[in-house]
């Protein structure tokens, strides 16, 4: 901001946080002036100076200007994120209605777009998210074999977890000054995803499911008993190495007790 022709001050360059107001007072007067809103101090401001920016939340904000042992007080309605330099002229005297000689200049819009409009966005995201976690989970889970499943389901939640750390190196180690662009970048990877994905649907073999599961129902039953003789065998197998061991630890507890 360029005040007359010699006094130049910076102005606020983004919006301020958590949907407050960046509030500062230029005294015009040749005396210094002490600005207050409630419990924030602009401090003394010198004449012909700028004071610094105050963060003032949304309302009807009641500044209380004083010098020596006059006041006055001036009400300015505020909204989310906008940004006011407030102007007292060199006219200025306190008074009755000493506030209608002080200028407001506007130097930043206030927020024109509700966070309501959020909600429907995250509804969808939190709908995709589902609809494709809970796809994908049925089709690791069908497509495994019988001995695989908690194998394969293991390995989609992997995934998400690549994905994630992916989220976090681009969140944090980027270089991205523009939230924009950190979207744009997010919204390529998925669509480079979605080409490889689909040339991976192309050339893939689905397996169904059930009819794999009637195949090992209708095994023969020749096979089964084979199975189950073999079963029998590796018990009684194991049954007897256990009674050799058994019989080798007495007869080497009786050698040591004649000792």
């Amino acid at each position: 901001m360029k005040i007359g022709e010699e006094l130049q001050f910076t102005d606020i360059n983004a919006k301020p946080e958590q949907g407050a107001n960046a509030i500062r007072f230029f005294n015009g007067l040749d005396s210094d002036l002490n600005v207050t809103i409630g419990n924030l101090d602009f401090g003394d401001v010198s004449a012909n100076n700028m004071s610094v920016y105050l963060a003032v939340p949304k309302g009807s904000a009641q500044f209380k200007i004083k010098s020596a042992a006059e006041e006055c007080v001036y009400t300015q309605e505020l909204g989310f994120g906008s940004s006011f330099t407030l102007i007292i002229p060199p006219t200025f005297a306190f008074g009755s209605n000493c506030e209608q000689s002080i200028r407001p200049v506007l130097d930043m819009e206030q927020n024109s777009f509700h966070m309501a409009w959020q909600i429907p966005q995250y509804f969808l995201l939190t709908l995709g998210e589902v609809v494709f976690s809970v796809t994908g989970l049925e089709f690791s889970y069908s497509q495994a074999p019988s001995n695989m499943k908690s194998v394969l389901q293991a390995g989609w939640l992997l995934t998400n977890a690549f994905g994630n750390i992916i989220v976090l190196i681009v969140a944090e180690a980027a270089t991205l000054q523009d939230q924009w662009a950190e979207y744009v970048l997010f919204a390529s990877l998925l669509l480079v995803v979605c080409v490889i994905f689909a040339i991976m649907a192309y050339f893939y073999t689905y397996i169904d499911p059930a009819k794999i599961e009637a195949e090992f129902a209708q095994i023969d039953p020749k096979q089964k008993e084979k199975r189950r003789n073999s079963r029998k065998d590796s018990v009684e197998q194991h049954k007897e190495e256990r009674r050799s061991s058994d019989s080798s630890y007495d007869n080497e507890e009786q050698k040591q007790t004649r000792i």
